[in-house]
Order: C-alpha cells, then sequence, then structure tokens
C-alpha cells in the first residue's frame, strides 16, 4: 500500500476499528448501495459469489468519489452448509440462529475487493472455519443478553465474548471480525505499480 491512499468503503464499526489500529492513515466512506436490494437480485447466486459482487459493488459504488486512490469494498457472511444466516436484528431471531449453529461447524467467507479509477485490480477470499460448542439454550439466551448480538452475522460478537461459544476456530482473530489487513495487502503494492 505504500505511497497509494487506501479507503475503506463501510460502515462497520469493527471494521473502522481496525482499519484505525492498523494504520491510521486509512480514511473511510459509506458505501453507496443498497445492500439489501442488491441481496434480492443476486439470491440465485451461490454464497462465495454473492458475497464477493456485494464487496465489489461497495468498493466501487464511492469509487469515483476518490480518483487515484485504491478503495477497499468488503463483505463477509456467515455459512452453515448452503444455509446463509443474516444479521439476526432481534434477540429471538439471534437466539434461534445460535441454536442452529450449536454443536456445528460453519464457515465464514469474507470477499475483499480493491478498485481503483472504477476498475476491480485485486481480490480476495479468506475463510475462517467455526467449531461451535453444543451450547444449551440457557447459555444462548444468557449470551444474547450478554453481547447482543443483532448486527452480527451469525448472531456473536467474537470479538467480545462470542469466542467463548467456540471448541476450535481456524482464521485470524481479524479474519472472523471481517478486515484481516495484513493477509489481504499481501502483494498489493506489485499489483497497483501494474495498473498505475
Amino acid at each position: 500500500m505504500e505511497n497509494h491512499s487506501l479507503i475503506l468503503a463501510s460502515t462497520s464499526k469493527i471494521r473502522r476499528q481496525l482499519a484505525s489500529e492498523f494504520d491510521s492513515s486509512i480514511k473511510f466512506s459509506s458505501p453507496a448501495t443498497d445492500e439489501d436490494n442488491l441481496k434480492k437480485t443476486l439470491q440465485d447466486l451461490e454464497p462465495p459469489q454473492l458475497c464477493y459482487e456485494l464487496a465489489k459493488a461497495k468498493s466501487l459504488s464511492i469509487n469515483h468519489k476518490f480518483p487515484n486512490h485504491l478503495v477497499l469494498g468488503c463483505d463477509q457472511i456467515c455459512l452453515l452448509e448452503n444455509k446463509i444466516f443474516s444479521k439476526p436484528k432481534t434477540a429471538d431471531r439471534a437466539i434461534d440462529q445460535l441454536q442452529e449453529l450449536s454443536g456445528k461447524i460453519h464457515h465464514l467467507i469474507g470477499q475483499y475487493v480493491f478498485s481503483k479509477d472504477n476498475l476491480v485490480i485485486h481480490e480476495v477470499e479468506i475463510i475462517c472455519t467455526m467449531n461451535m460448542r453444543e451450547l444449551s439454550l440457557g447459555e444462548i439466551q444468557n449470551y444474547v443478553n450478554l453481547d447482543q448480538p443483532f448486527s452480527a452475522c451469525g448472531a456473536y460478537k467474537y470479538e467480545e465474548n462470542g469466542h467463548r461459544l467456540f471448541n476450535e476456530v481456524k482464521g485470524s482473530l481479524e479474519a472472523i471480525n471481517g478486515l484481516p489487513l495484513n493477509e489481504i495487502l499481501k502483494g498489493l503494492d506489485q499489483i497497483v505499480s501494474v495498473n498505475t
């Protein structure tokens, strides 16, 4: 990322926090996308492709506002077999999601799309494997009351108390939280120089 300003197209508090801790020069801008409408339009795609298209749309939606900048769009989905778990939004839905995930292995698929001058120049997919403990209803209810994970896909905030719900995970904390900058920036300087 040397000599190239990075704009993160995201409204996510945790992504913005991770980006600020990684590099204070990273700037933020809200993507100009209607995510719910896009999901309906693209609902026939396989989950990883849907995730990619959403990340790409976020990146390209504000690219014109930042000429000569790199714009990073991100999307992450929680996938159990072929079922996507969206943000629960309510306590009842969070409890239902955690009951379904309890005792099973699911995956967090992260798609990261870099664009510059209205062209996609680099994309990265990172998959985390999440092995959730067998949880009782009482444990689930207590957890939901504690973290109130209503805006987290899969209904857990791993970075807070959600990590206690798991036996084993494969993936970095940053990848689980949706912004593994160390991993996704590898090799980007060479790609940017080719596209400059």
